[in-house]
């Protein structure tokens, strides 16, 4: 939004004239990132916040899961040598994505998985570290085919990050393999070395929930 509405009815018919499947897309994770619970309860119909959160997720299982039968989950594993490569690619349905604990600060790794933190690859900039971040970013299109030999962009983030393809096409290129994701899948990004390329003509944008660790 351009501004911030001055009343619950005017958010409510600002929120409504952008789409609910363009506000489902920017909120996935959480009504309080775009404007609050309660002006998504209006939004869906409802003022009562169980019935709001019923309908997002109805909505989110026709944006994900459209055929009932699940989404893609593909999670991002580091070996004992510290390279980063495809640790699941699988699809499921319902119940939780993925879990991390004190002990496991990354989740359930692989086996020789060093189940340590490794460090970020890039400088700090200078702004103070945030535990968790919830944004929105897009890859544009690449200027020239994937150099598989020396990727572009390869860099490790100390975090654990949830991605969500929002639409489009993108390969994660890794140490070791690579793998490509359409709209809709979910990418489990474990402190992993990692590039992006886009190989079509149009961004591909992608929401991102990100924990410091």
């Amino acid at each position: 939004m351009s501004k911030i509405a001055q009343t619950l009815s005017e958010a409510r018919e600002e929120l409504v004239a952008f789409g609910r499947r363009t506000l489902l897309r920017k909120s996935l994770w959480g009504s309080a990132t775009v404007a609050g619970s309660v002006i998504t309860a209006g939004v869906f119909g409802t003022d009562h916040p169980a019935m709001a959160a019923e309908a997002m997720a109805a909505e989110a299982m026709a944006l994900t899961d459209p055929k009932g039968d699940g989404f893609r989950r593909v999670v991002t594993g580091n070996n004992a040598k510290g390279k980063s490569y495809v640790l699941k690619d699988e699809k499921i349905k319902y119940g939780e994505i993925w879990r991390s604990s004190a002990e496991e600060h990354l989740g359930a790794g692989g086996p020789g998985d060093p189940n340590v933190v490794l460090p970020a690859t890039r400088p700090a900039t200078g702004q103070p570290a945030a535990v968790s971040r919830f944004y929105y970013t897009a890859i544009q299109p690449a200027k020239g085919p994937l150099n598989r030999a020396k990727p572009e962009g390869m860099h490790r983030t100390s975090t654990l990050s949830y991605v969500l393809i929002a639409n489009g096409e993108l390969i994660v290129v890794l140490d070791e393999g690579e793998v490509t994701l359409k709209t809709g899948d979910l990418l489990v990004m474990r402190n992993a070395m990692h590039a992006w390329h886009n190989p079509t003509t149009a961004p591909v944008g992608m929401l991102i929930a990100q924990y410091s660790l």
